[in-house]
């Protein structure tokens, strides 16, 4: 998993790369005077992140993302014991004295049925094959026909769900870490205009201030760093 390689907010990150591309419009000229590299396709590059960064939202709507997945593998769940205690009924009713069916339907193994979905999603995927087995006799006590053939429908229900889901969970983490890389690369472009500022303004205290970065605390990059983000112009 990729590591964020700075310390400010998400958030504050994106604003502040908001900002310094409002300023590198109004100043490009110096910039590129200094640094032919800093021109004008460099600006369209570093707002192409800074939009990208906005538009991919973040991990709060991954995190909501997958809560949609869980509430309906939840509903699916929710379905399935629903249908479990109308069967379980009739079942009782067809077999009142026969153990062995009865667990065969699930009944005394019931929570530890149905506080999986995985579990859930194989007995309900059984239980087409249990009833087919015991079809007369739960015919013969009236059990509903919806009953007897709407295991397979719940089954595939949960089964999906349950997929969608667990592809969420993947793809959160590919999500997350694929942000963490673009956000570690505004970082770093942000670093080198840092560095830039700091000679093409060395005479404009007040202008070469608008493209300090802001620490967590709200300060700005302090001076004994500045040796270092110089030092990694080369490798950007």
């Amino acid at each position: 998993m990729a590591e964020r390689n700075f310390r400010l907010k998400d958030s504050e990150l994106l604003e502040f790369g908001d900002t310094t591309v409002a300023h590198l419009k109004q100043d490009i000229n110096q910039f590129t005077t200094f640094d032919a590299k800093l021109n004008n396709t460099f600006i369209a590059q570093l707002e192409q992140k800074v939009v990208l960064g906005y538009k991919e939202g973040g991990d709060e709507l991954n995190v909501a993302q997958l809560q949609e997945k869980t509430e309906a593998v939840d509903i699916a769940m929710q379905d399935c014991r629903a249908y479990f205690k109308r069967l379980k009924y009739w079942v009782l009713d067809a077999f009142p004295s026969q153990k062995a069916i009865q667990k065969q339907f699930g009944v005394g193994r019931y929570r530890n049925i149905t506080g999986n979905q995985t579990k859930m999603i194989q007995f309900m995927e059984g239980l087409t094959d249990t009833i087919a087995q015991h079809c007369t006799t739960l015919e013969a006590v009236g059990t509903p026909k919806e009953i007897l053939n709407q295991p397979v429908t719940l089954a595939n229900a949960l089964r999906e769900a349950n997929k969608i889901q667990e592809l969420k969970k993947g793809t959160r983490t590919v999500d997350t870490e694929g942000r963490v890389e673009l956000l570690n690369d505004l970082y770093a472009i942000l670093r080198k205009i840092n560095a830039a500022a700091d000679i093409v303004f060395e005479d404009e205290p007040s202008k070469r201030e608008l493209y300090r970065i802001p620490n967590k605390n709200g300060s700005v990059v302090v001076e004994e760093q500045e040796e270092e983000i110089v030092s990694s112009l080369n490798n950007l």
